[in-house]
């Protein structure tokens, strides 16, 4: 599924909408996360959405599917997990490293896991697997929910202006290819930061 057919999917079905692709999305499903809450921003800043409402709506759906991973690896067990989250993503290799994050950042990793797609959903199963008491996972997933929000449908908002000043001088069919811009745009400051902190590090 295209993210031009999730905006659809968020006009037809608004907040409610928005809250199931994230569910679905950091349960493990293939979908483009970050660009679409950057173009509910763009939706936003165009007056289609409204900014509170729909940090709600994301911060519940980011909410429930995190917690869903961790039930997850809390209950399912490794070997299980791995035989049904090959159609996901999930494999052994991907596993073993952010349980190696894990063990050395802990509940940090909850945290910036959001910012790295296909992790995010990860770090909560090996916080469940690993028996991270609940309070403990839900104080990290949920900020980390909070910030990973706030943080892209904002960036959508403020873009709005420069996006549509692009949208006029290069016109395109579908709004998503501009938000993915600017999301894309992100994703790599962010993974440029992480980098550069881990050289000093070293």
């Amino acid at each position: 599924m295209t993210s031009g057919h999730l905006l659809v999917w968020i006009h037809q079905y608004g907040y409610v909408g928005l809250a199931g692709i994230l569910i679905l999305g950091i349960v493990g499903l293939p979908l483009p996360d970050e660009t679409i809450l950057t173009a509910v921003g763009y939706l936003i800043y165009r007056g289609h959405l409204a900014y509170l409402p729909s940090l709600l709506s994301g911060i519940i759906g980011g909410g429930i599917g995190i917690t869903l991973s961790y039930a997850a690896g809390a209950w399912i067990g490794r070997p299980l997990l791995l035989r049904l989250g090959r159609h996901v993503g999930l494999t052994e290799p991907r596993m073993a490293t952010v349980e190696r994050y894990f063990d050395k950042y802990g509940s940090v990793s909850l945290i910036a896991g959001f910012f790295v797609p296909g992790v995010r959903h990860v770090t909560a199963i090996v916080a469940g697997l690993g028996g991270m008491p609940y309070p403990r996972f839900a104080l990290a997933a949920y900020t980390g929910v909070c910030i990973w929000v706030t943080a892209f449908i904002t960036l959508g908002r403020f873009a709005g202006p420069h996006v549509a000043a692009l949208r006029e001088a290069f016109p395109v069919g579908d709004l998503w290819l501009s938000a993915g811009m600017a999301g894309t745009f992100c994703l790599v400051g962010c993974w440029l930061w992480m980098l550069k902190r881990k050289k000093r590090r070293l």
